[in-house]
């Protein structure tokens, strides 16, 4: 894999507070990744925090010590600046009242003017992003939303496997070839490889290829996980997390979504009735993906929700090279590239007929074009 290792190693080098992100509600393989960077930065001495918007799964295979923010908080300082110069400060004061900051300034002498005033962004907390996953900004989710600025004055390096990517980083790492954004994280650190971050690095891999079963696995991707299991790779714990701590509830409400499954040329779809939403488990979505994964031919899955007896919820969930929420947008949906929710004010009958047609008609003009 040919990565940019040289530019790379000058963005890192230049950089000591590190935020990693990427696309809401992250996969297994976008968590396990993450907690790789965050172990290697640190033993680079580097500041390191993780935050992603949406719901996170819970993976017991983590380091203890992994902490997983919803939002990156306040970012920085706002400076107003008085140049004294010329006047001096005798006493200063302030009041806040619904809408307003108002500072009252007293000269020990003379006056001040609005030309001795001015106003600068203080430095933000962090001073370079990694993303992960995301084909544009705006796959963030809520981290971009609540911090626009920020994203568009900090250098960012994005990392991520679709072809879609927009490329929106000062750095752009997208490999379409890999399996996992794990795969891709192994080539830059692979020689600073510990236990915890050999662990983290093959939970991505198995859970992006559902346990390796993925087309796209080389005899290449076997080598690089036997190489990881040498390093200490706790694959047991990681199988055991991923695959055999499924609760009762959980094992029969997915055995519910998958008796109800419908399959129809590019798309799987099931449904879900309106009390049993409420106890889902926690990794649903990495369930549904792998699913997609494990069915031949299969694009998108659609998992239908009645709300109440005239609305229906579609959650919409893509392989990496379909991008989910061209595919609702003209539904009003709302998302990013891997999933997309649309509210139809129609009975769960209905709404699946409408959906399920828009969104075969938009596959046919995709893989017609393909």
């Amino acid at each position: 894999m040919d990565l940019p290792l040289e530019q790379l190693s000058k963005l890192l080098n230049s950089s000591n507070r590190i935020l990693i992100t990427g696309s809401a509600s992250p996969s297994v393989d976008l968590i396990s990744t993450a907690v790789a960077w965050q172990l290697f930065l640190t033993k680079q001495k580097k500041l390191v925090d993780i935050a992603f918007s949406g719901s996170i799964s819970k993976l017991k295979f983590l380091p203890r010590s992994t902490k997983i923010k919803n939002d990156i908080g306040e970012l920085g300082k706002f400076k107003i600046i008085l140049n004294t110069k010329d006047t001096k400060v005798k006493q200063l004061s302030y009041d806040v009242t619904d809408d307003e900051l108002i500072i009252d300034i007293i000269p020990e002498d003379g006056i001040f003017e609005a030309k001795d005033l001015s106003t600068s962004q203080g430095d933000y907390k962090y001073d370079l992003v990694i993303s992960l996953g995301a084909g544009s900004l705006d796959a963030l989710g809520d981290i971009l939303k609540n911090n626009r600025n920020f994203f568009l004055n900090v250098p960012i390096i994005n990392i991520d496997r679709s072809v879609l990517n927009e490329n929106f980083a000062q750095l752009n790492i997208v490999e379409s070839g890999a399996t996992s954004l794990a795969e891709i994280s192994y080539y830059v650190f692979n020689k600073y490889l510990d236990k915890d971050i050999a662990t983290c690095i093959l939970a991505g891999m198995i859970a992006a290829t559902n346990s390796f079963q993925s087309p796209q696995v080389s005899p290449g991707t076997l080598e690089l996980a036997s190489q990881l299991i040498v390093k200490g790779a706790k694959r047991e714990e990681i199988v055991e997390s991923l695959y055999r701590t499924k609760d009762i509830d959980t094992l029969k409400n997915w055995g519910k979504v998958l008796s109800r499954l419908y399959k129809h040329k590019y798309i799987i779809s099931s449904y879900l009735e309106h009390e049993e939403a409420d106890t889902l488990p926690q990794d649903f979505q990495e369930m549904v993906r792998d699913l997609i994964l494990s069915t031949p031919r299969a694009q998108v899955a659609i998992i239908y929700y009645q709300v109440e007896l005239h609305q229906t919820e579609a959650w919409v969930y893509t392989i990496s090279n379909i991008n989910a929420l061209d595919l609702v947008k003209d539904l009003s949906g709302e998302g990013h590239r891997r999933f997309a929710k649309v509210t139809v004010d129609k009975d769960l009958e209905t709404a699946t007929q409408l959906v399920n047609r828009k969104i075969e008609k938009k596959l046919e003009v995709i893989n017609s074009n393909t």
